[in-house]
């Protein structure tokens, strides 16, 4: 899941600081491809080896 799909320069929120689309590509790009991994105090050991095996299986398969 993507949690930001919308750069912070282009939210509205932001709005006052001038910034059009383009004006920061990199932000932009990886608004479009960065991925969140599931993280918090409750996951077990079992859950964490699978999400990173996950993780390694997708950049060994690249």
């Amino acid at each position: 899941m993507v949690y930001y799909p919308v750069p912070m320069h282009l939210q509205e929120a932001y709005k006052f600081y001038g910034y059009k689309k383009g004006d920061l590509p990199i932000s932009e790009e990886l608004s479009h491809s960065v991925i969140s991994l599931p993280m918090h105090t409750e996951l077990s050991t079992e859950q964490l080896e699978y999400i990173c095996n996950c993780v390694k299986e997708f950049f060994h398969n690249r």
